[in-house]
């Protein structure tokens, strides 16, 4: 009788446990899988688009294998993914475009120059819509020199993190910045945005307008005096605030004028000029600087444009008809008023008796129009423009008077995306 009590109570506590157990078990499935679920939504990731183009040059791209592809100017542009580099020599420049995958909207673009050395560590955004990350852009720079143009997005911005041997810069705003590398330090500019700057256990907040070293081993130091922009609403962000339209010039009275619009590519405001027709057109845009530059350390002019569309061959029979001239008008120091002009063409074949390669009726200062990619974003730069003028055997600028864009061609389409004239005092 005894027996069989305890074995009644032994089943009970059995039954009890099991019991206890399996709700328990319940508990924590039906508790952990929306949790599990959730951190999936949250956290699952997929790549980000990034394409190098080349702009100058010829481009490599290094994977971890260490095998290498080469890209060379015209060709269509190629993904790279995390791991891999992206290297220009001597006499290359690239760009380096990051997009959401199957999308044209563009979150940031990088301009490689020469002798530069571009790591990709990460690219990703959240797979689902629901979460709440930031997109993500990890990348090294062990060395060279780049310039970044990071977007606004309102529905998931872009966080951009740049490492080198010297500390990490996060980019902390939409805006442009302007990185160099050298085996003695990292110099950080910023044009327009914020940056944070880490080194050796101190941080440092950089806003626009300011400069920022790193030096090899040590904290950063800054703010430091920096390039000035002479030029304002640059990158057309204002529409065309602060620029003079001036007129069409048609040469054939029944031929149509073209449009000049501002739009937005890919979430990126840009300059739009348009023209089709035939016999020449021309239209620009001008700024007034009215700065002096005498007691200026340097003076640069950058330049981002594309051309969508170019009927002419090179710039035409005097070469005067270009897609896209930019031109500076400036006082030298010895008081004489002179202009620089360079022109850009993306289709034809020099032939110094059919379409020469500079403008034979332009009295300016001038080198050869320079042939870019058609259809593909190109930047240029002149580095030192008391230098170029120097090349040309003319005294230096002492005040900058403006600064023009001229479109002219038959049917020509050109897109600016952004215009620099960059001092430094």
């Amino acid at each position: 009788m005894i027996l069989d009590e305890k074995l009644s109570l032994e089943r009970q506590r059995t039954a009890w446990i099991v019991l206890i157990a399996s709700f328990t078990v319940f508990t924590l499935i039906c508790i952990s899988t929306p949790v599990l679920v959730n951190a999936y939504l949250q956290n699952a990731t997929r790549p980000l688009a990034v394409v190098v183009q080349a702009n100058q040059g010829t481009v490599g791209i290094d994977d971890e294998t260490g095998g290498r592809r080469a890209i060379i100017v015209g060709d269509a542009g190629q993904g790279v993914t995390a791991g891999e580099h992206v290297l220009t020599g001597n006499t290359a420049t690239a760009l380096v475009s990051v997009r959401p995958p199957e999308s044209d909207h563009l979150l940031a673009l990088f301009q490689l120059y020469s002798n530069t050395d571009l790591h990709l560590q990460e690219a990703e955004m959240p797979r689902f819509a629901m979460s709440g990350h930031n997109r993500s852009l990890v990348v090294r720079l062990d060395n060279g020199r780049i310039r970044v143009h990071v977007n606004k997005d309102e529905t998931r911005p872009l966080t951009v993190l740049l490492q080198t041997p010297h500390g990490e810069l996060a980019l902390a705003e939409p805006g442009q910045y302007a990185v160099v590398v050298t085996p003695e330090d990292t110099q950080v500019t910023v044009q327009s945005g914020q940056v944070d700057i880490a080194a050796a256990g101190e941080g440092l907040r950089l806003p626009a307008g300011a400069r920022a070293r790193i030096p090899a081993g040590s904290p950063p130091e800054g703010p430091l005096g920096t390039e000035r922009n002479l030029i304002t609403n640059g990158n057309f962000d204002r529409s065309r605030e602060q620029w003079i339209l001036n007129p069409w010039i048609v040469e054939l009275a029944a031929q149509p004028e073209g449009q000049v619009r501002t739009l937005t590519v890919g979430g990126d405001p840009r300059l739009n000029i348009t023209r089709q027709g035939v016999g020449h057109a021309e239209v620009s845009l001008r700024q007034a600087i009215n700065q002096d530059v005498s007691e200026l350390t340097s003076l640069r002019l950058l330049l981002t444009f594309r051309v969508l569309n170019e009927t002419l061959g090179v710039c035409g029979v005097k070469g005067s008809e270009c897609p896209l001239f930019v031109r500076v008008n400036y006082v030298d120091e010895g008081g004489g008023s002179s202009t620089w002009q360079q022109g850009f063409y993306a289709t034809g074949e020099v032939d110094p008796n059919l379409t020469p390669d500079s403008c034979t009726t332009c009295a300016m200062v001038q080198g050869p129009h320079i042939r870019v990619p058609m259809q593909q974003d190109y930047f240029f730069e002149i580095a030192d423009f008391r230098g170029e003028l120097a090349r040309h055997g003319r005294l230096p600028p002492r005040y900058i008077e403006s600064i023009v864009l001229v479109f002219s061609g038959h049917g020509f389409e050109v897109e600016v995306d952004d215009i620099a004239l960059l001092a430094e005092e």
